[in-house]
């Protein structure tokens, strides 16, 4: 991926955010939730990206960008479907920029992962920044997307 395509991928998840009508999920998260998470979760893979970029050994623990009050939080902060769709946007060039700032060698760099979904651990190992930011943008961005279609009346 490149700068471009990372970008590009967010599209259609803000697309649907702007189009809104969304209903309450039966078990879930709500569409707001959703898109809190998936811009948290970009703020914390950008973090990882910018942190090797000055040198700094980063590792990556995605469990405040699952923690339902701390995404809440970011939500209310955001005031609705239309500033998330835009907090996502920012967080999306964001991970682009960092992605974009790391040379070849950075980008193989391991850094150890911690990823939680549901309340289990389903990483805890190293993995490439470049499998880290990439998954992200692509397999996890896709996940939630799908999420967000489910809720679409």
């Amino acid at each position: 991926m490149d700068h471009a395509s990372i970008e590009d991928a967010y599209e259609p998840f803000v697309a649907a955010l702007r189009r809104g009508g969304f209903k309450a999920p039966a078990d879930g998260w709500p569409a707001e939730l959703v898109a809190a998470h998936v811009a948290r979760n970009n703020d914390l893979v950008s973090e990882v990206a910018e942190q090797l970029v000055i040198g700094v050994r980063p590792s990556y623990d995605n469990r405040s960008a699952v923690d339902e009050s701390e995404l809440q939080a970011l939500a209310d902060e955001a005031g609705g479907l239309e500033g998330l769709a835009t907090a996502v946007e920012a967080s999306a060039r964001r991970l682009a920029l960092a992605f974009s700032a790391l040379d070849e060698a950075s980008r193989e760099h391991l850094v150890a992962c911690l990823i939680v979904d549901s309340g289990r651990i389903v990483r805890d190992e190293p993995m490439p920044v470049r499998s880290l930011v990439e998954g992200n943008a692509s397999y996890h961005l896709d996940m939630h997307l799908k999420q967000l279609n489910a809720l679409s009346r």
